[in-house]
């Protein structure tokens, strides 16, 4: 483990990121016209941009079990044209992704878009994964990591999560209580069934987000181009509905049942209606529900256990058994709603 966000403050990590940055920058044509600016470091990954003759190029590296992304981000495009921002230059050994500036996100201050706005960039992250279903070798040779499938095995990968997390220390914040471990153990049947459930489906594993929303969506011609594949899995195609369906469910406060809703997770679903009819896969959406929720688990635990503890967010510290929580649950959606 390191401290990332001291690493990457530090003078010597910016000036081994320029020595490959503006040669690769000019190497496109383009003539780079200002300075370096570091625009946030998290603990998970640091963002610059710096401005060109042909306009603000942005690049990013990524915490080390996240560094996938540069060469995913290349295998998609060659894959499915338009759908991450339009690469300039990347580094895979470094996990360094410099992308075109597209502008402001689709979703960029405390207004949420209307529902209208969500429809076509869920119509084209579906349209995306159909295509990049029939290329998993291609995708799981950038590092990509699948998630288990098969419902013995994802029941014992949170059977292991949950041991490493009640292993900790009285005083680490990731522990969950007793009565918190026991609910997690006594959902695990309903973690079982979804993962059975999204088994028998029949459909390809593809490329799932794990972060899909539209402050991760820019305008591109005529539809969107994504980006922050750093939490991405190869699992269910159908599981990177939940995040986009929750928010507009709950910052709007709908029913499950909403018209709104139904189009959303509709969208998500027409490309796979070839497979299976509209309503039975639209059956399939709580389970697909409750296993995005082990990946959201994922993500948070591959991420902290890059960094020491101290590194990480307070508000952040519990995502990974906050998660786990939702997983087992009841209904994830009610459990999750506090945070």
């Amino acid at each position: 483990m390191i401290d990332l966000p001291a690493r990457w403050s530090s003078d010597a990590w910016r000036a081994e990121l320029e020595v490959w940055l503006l040669p690769a920058i000019e190497a496109t044509g383009r003539v780079v016209t200002g300075e370096l600016v570091q625009e946030r470091v998290r603990f998970w990954s640091t963002v610059l941009s710096i401005e060109t003759d042909q306009g603000k190029v942005w690049v990013k590296e990524n915490a080390p079990s996240q560094a996938f992304e540069a060469a995913l981000a290349q295998a998609v495009e060659a894959i499915a044209p338009g759908t991450v921002a339009p690469i300039v230059a990347l580094e895979p050994s470094r996990g360094w992704l410099a992308t075109a500036d597209l502008g402001m996100p689709l979703w960029h201050d405390d207004t949420m878009p209307p529902p209208s706005e969500w429809l076509p960039m869920a119509r084209q992250f579906a349209s995306a994964q159909r295509a990049l279903a029939a290329h998993e070798d291609a995708l799981l040779a950038t590092g990509l990591s699948r998630f288990p499938k098969e419902p013995d095995d994802v029941v014992a990968w949170v059977e292991r999560l949950l041991a490493e997390l009640v292993h900790l220390p009285d005083e680490d914040p990731r522990r969950p209580s007793a009565t918190e471990a026991d609910g997690i153990r006594d959902g695990l049947g309903r973690v079982r069934d979804a993962a059975a459930t999204l088994v028998a489906s029949g459909l390809p594993d593809s490329l799932q987000h794990n972060d899909l929303h539209l402050g991760n969506a820019f305008r591109l011609g005529d539809g969107a181009a994504f980006i922050d594949l750093g939490d991405a899995l190869w699992t269910h195609p159908l599981t990177v509905a939940r995040i986009p369906v929750w928010i507009l469910r709950g910052r709007r406060e709908l029913p499950a049942d909403h018209p709104d809703l139904v189009a959303l997770t509709d969208a998500f679903l027409e490309p796979w209606t070839d497979l299976a009819d509209l309503d039975t896969l639209r059956g399939l959406m709580p389970a697909a529900d409750r296993i995005s929720c082990l990946h959201r688990a994922e993500s948070w635990r591959r991420l902290i256990a890059d960094v020491p503890l101290e590194c990480v967010d307070e508000r952040f510290r519990r995502s990974v058994t906050e998660w786990l929580i939702d997983a087992t649950a009841p209904d994830p959606f009610s459990s999750a709603t506090s945070h």
